[in-house]
């Protein structure tokens, strides 16, 4: 037996029939969504079924799209006039658009005429725990209570914003991931692999650099994970395995924000790389930014180099396209840190480094495309620069075509994740995670970039989560 929603204006709850449930529901939901059960009366019904924890939604409804403009990225095309109709969360099918598709039993149809339907966007570079706080040079907040409940507001503007993937790159646990699926949290699907593993010393050691006194065996930080040798890179990286993570992020080159380490220094020897990517057998991305740590990491097995904004040899870059090593450049997140207001996030020793990468991203990822290499949409937002998230668009834009940027931001993501095929792409049987545009983002990416003038509705799994769209009712609201 199911639990009732509220009853009255005055918050009295009841054991109702299906059907008035259902009578219930239409009237103060528009006909959409699910109501929990946060209140149940004593005695509880002997076949009330607690084996579900009560946030669990309902199987999404049957939803059909109708005269939709379909974006094909992978073809960079539009099929104009299409209807697309999802169920429970997926694809089940595309077609040209007939009238009779707006009076279908069974099927919630939405007049979309005019509307551009395009892939979810997927951002494989975020940091979901680096929350905004009070003071702006605490980029990760020590407790982990305070985390977490200010990360629901991150994820649900993420969402908001139009991405419905995320790969979280140093900070997210399995449990963040777990909330997001079961809707717990509105927000993105996750990828996580936990803490980045670090060398001592190294861009992901934030210990106190006057304590020299040596610890045994790898240990974390607020941010990483401290391991030396390849006895403790391999502990370590089985470790993180058990605590569920998707991915292993490690470090080859120093970076602007640590205060310990060169740019140019190269972290972790090939040995220490190789015995982390042979043990864990799946995607192993290394922050770098120069060339001979690109090498190392790629010489070690390494699967993806995230920034990279200072390879300057060529035969780097066309090893990465021959070994299919992806590459994640972060141009919005030096931009923004290069001057006023975010330039206090970070001390004036990391804005002299800052000076250095900052022209060299935008030669590599165009040089990089020429050459072959896989590219993908990552922003490395974080703190309370996370509302620019977007901007990367406008930033690429500069030196690519739009629609070569928005195949970064979905089907290159896709394959970076290991989930091609299945999201970052319309097709049948592809999860349902799509965004409604009011103008054409193959002609034009930086129209994603205006969300409030061009995204009139986003869909993940199935679920409306935002919509101006007559018809599309909102399911889970984000705001």
């Amino acid at each position: 037996m199911t639990i009732s929603n509220i009853t009255s204006s005055l918050g009295n709850f009841e054991i109702l029939s299906p059907e008035e449930q259902d009578q219930a529901r239409k009237k103060t939901t528009g006909g959409v969504g699910w109501v929990p059960p946060h209140w149940i009366s004593h005695p509880v019904p002997a076949d009330y079924d607690i084996s579900t924890p009560p946030w669990i939604r309902p199987e999404a409804g049957a939803m059909s799209l109708v005269g939709v403009n379909v974006v094909d990225v992978e073809s960079s095309k539009i099929h104009p006039s299409q209807t697309v109709k999802i169920k429970a969360g997926k694809i089940v099918s595309i077609e040209k658009s007939q009238f009779a598709h707006m009076q279908e039993d069974g099927w919630e149809s939405i007049n979309a005429g005019g509307l551009y339907l395009s892939p979810g966007l997927i951002d494989v570079h975020t940091h979901i725990t680096a929350v905004p706080a009070t003071n702006p040079s605490a980029i990760f907040s020590t407790n982990l209570a305070d985390t977490a409940l200010k990360t629901t507001y991150v994820l649900k503007g993420m969402l908001y914003r139009g991405f419905t993937t995320v790969r979280d790159v140093g900070g997210a646990t399995r449990h963040y991931k777990e909330a997001t699926e079961q809707w717990l949290i509105p927000g993105p699907r996750i990828f996580q692999g936990g803490p980045v593993l670090s060398q001592s010393g190294g861009h992901g050691d934030d210990s106190d650099r006057d304590d020299i006194s040596l610890r045994n065996g790898p240990h974390r930080g607020a941010e990483g994970y401290v391991a030396d040798g390849v006895d403790e890179c391999l502990r370590a990286a089985r470790k993180l395995m058990m605590a569920g993570a998707d991915h292993i992020k490690i470090c080859s080159s120093g970076g602007v924000a640590s205060l310990t380490d060169k740019l140019d220094s190269e972290q972790f020897t090939v040995p220490e790389i190789k015995a982390i990517c042979d043990t864990v057998r799946m995607m192993v991305t290394a922050h770098c930014f120069t060339s001979q740590g690109a090498r190392n990491a790629i010489e070690g097995g390494i699967g993806g180099i995230e920034h990279g904004h200072l390879i300057d040899d060529d035969e780097v870059l066309k090893l990465m396209a021959k070994k299919g090593v992806h590459l994640t450049p972060t141009l919005i997140v030096q931009e923004l840190l290069a001057r006023p207001p975010y330039n206090a996030i970070i001390p004036p020793s990391s804005r002299e480094k800052l000076k250095l990468v900052i022209d060299g991203g935008y030669k590599v990822i165009k040089r990089a495309h020429e050459l072959g290499v896989n590219i993908a949409y990552g922003t490395d937002c974080f703190a309370s620069m996370q509302p620019c998230q977007l901007s990367e668009f406008d930033l690429r834009a500069t030196v690519l075509p739009s629609d070569v940027i928005l195949k970064q931001a979905t089907i290159n993501g896709a394959k970076v994740l290991g989930m091609e095929g299945k999201i970052g792409i319309i097709k049948e049987g592809a999860a349902a995670d799509l965004l409604i545009l009011s103008s054409n983002p193959l002609e034009d990416v930086t129209i994603l970039n205006k969300p409030l003038q061009y995204l009139k509705g986003v869909i993940k799994d199935g679920r409306v989560v935002k919509s101006t769209v007559d018809g599309l009712r909102v399911e889970v609201p984000l705001v």
